[in-house]
């Protein structure tokens, strides 16, 4: 490891560590569960009658083909990052080093007995012109895969951070990952991922922040702590104008609006995205213990909302297999485990001279990585010295600590 990549290293604190890492409860798991496979447990479990999952799949909008529009101007491009001081002496781009990992047609891992299903949140909202579609215009916000190993009884779940800088095949660009879907729709942000990450992913499941709060809303709002710098902030910002103000403290009850803004916010850390990762799964898991005590009517009113709102690749035939798996293979046991990708030492935060930020990614050794958490094994052998975009970047830019 170079000097530049053991300081990367370095400046991660145990907290961020172990937020990363924290494992959930017995009864967390159960529900995360239950999200995972687009309520389809719970379907089962709680209906049995055809003609009422039939009602429920029905109303998921299912994707046959891969949508693809225009870039627009989410992308992070020339005019924002001055590429330039980012290039070692001898000319390396570290955009070089990104776009020939992402195309140099490496094998990408599966395993039969593994499911990989990719998770999206997307910031599209029918109230927001500038959002109105989730189809060309929401950015993805939050990116979680999650993957069922059933030979070993395992349940990992892996965010992908919303600011890794990669390479767009199809269009021959570079952005931030959350900008893929945007641009290409949820089956190209899967691609790319892929292409970055060197695995296979099964399918994938797209909701807009409409049903975030809608759902909060219908179970009467969700209790989180709120650190007294993120009320402040959120009650300042001009982001959210119809938003109640937000009360400092351990369990507060937020409502649907209050709770998207809280799981949103990133301009109020030094590490960014990696807080607002883990405020995200505050949220989530509240939402869930609020979903044990739900009413049957609150539970189908839940559904319904979620169900209408859905975009998923992933058939009602599958989505019913994988119910019936669920419950005959026990994945309600399955331990749960979290990984944050990339992972501290495979990441550099970079702040341009214009208002960019960006996490730059040593992408070989973090699909490595991923690849042995995943599978236990992995098909990337990496030289002990080697270039990467990191130690390009790293040893001609000083880490900034942002606000990001």
């Amino acid at each position: 490891m170079s000097d530049n990549e053991k300081k990367v290293s370095a400046e991660v604190t145990e907290e961020t560590i172990k937020k990363e890492k924290k494992p959930m409860s017995k009864k967390k798991k159960t529900l995360v569960i239950i999200l995972c496979i687009l309520l389809a447990f719970f379907l089962f479990v709680a209906g049995f009658a055809i003609w009422y999952v039939n009602d429920k799949l029905n109303r998921i909008d299912y994707d046959t083909e891969q949508t693809t529009i225009a870039p627009n101007q989410e992308f992070v491009d020339d005019e924002m990052l001055d590429f330039g001081e980012m290039d070692d002496a001898t000319g390396n781009s570290f955009r070089e080093i990104l776009k020939n990992w992402a195309t140099n047609g490496g094998q990408k891992m599966s395993n039969k007995n593994i499911l990989n299903v990719l998770l999206i949140g997307s910031d599209a909202s029918a109230e927001d012109d500038k959002r109105a579609s989730i189809t060309d215009k929401g950015n993805t916000d939050a990116m979680i895969m999650v993957s069922i190993d059933k030979t070993n009884k395992k349940i990992k779940l892996v965010s992908f951070m919303r600011d890794s800088y990669t390479y767009m095949d199809q269009f021959d660009r570079y952005a931030k990952l959350n900008a893929a879907c945007a641009n290409g729709g949820p089956a190209y942000l899967v691609e790319t991922i892929e292409n970055d990450y060197k695995i296979e992913i099964d399918g994938y499941v797209l909701v807009d922040f409409d049903s975030f709060r809608q759902v909060i809303d219908v179970l009467g709002g969700v209790e989180v702590d709120v650190p007294a710098y993120v009320a402040n902030h959120l009650n300042k910002s001009s982001q959210y104008p119809n938003m109640k103000d937000i009360t400092p403290g351990e369990n507060v009850l937020l409502d649907g609006e209050q709770a998207l803004a809280f799981s949103r916010v990133r301009y109020t850390d030094s590490d960014g995205d990696v807080s607002r990762v883990a405020r995200q799964r505050q949220v989530i898991n509240a939402l869930i213990e609020k979903c044990l005590d739900a009413s049957l009517s609150e539970i189908n009113e839940v559904a319904d909302v979620i169900l209408a709102n859905v975009r998923t690749n992933i058939s009602q035939k599958a989505i019913l297999s994988y119910a019936a798996q669920a419950v005959s293979g026990g994945w309600a046991k399955f331990e749960i485990s979290e990984i944050t990708m990339p992972t501290p030492d495979t990441r550099y935060g970079y702040s341009s001279r214009s208002t960019a930020w960006i996490w730059v990614v040593d992408y070989p050794l973090a699909a490595q990585k991923l690849q042995l958490e995943l599978y236990g094994d992995t098909n990337i052998n990496l030289p002990e010295e080697r270039k990467t975009a990191i130690t390009v970047v790293g040893g001609y830019v000083s880490r900034k600590t942002t606000d990001n």
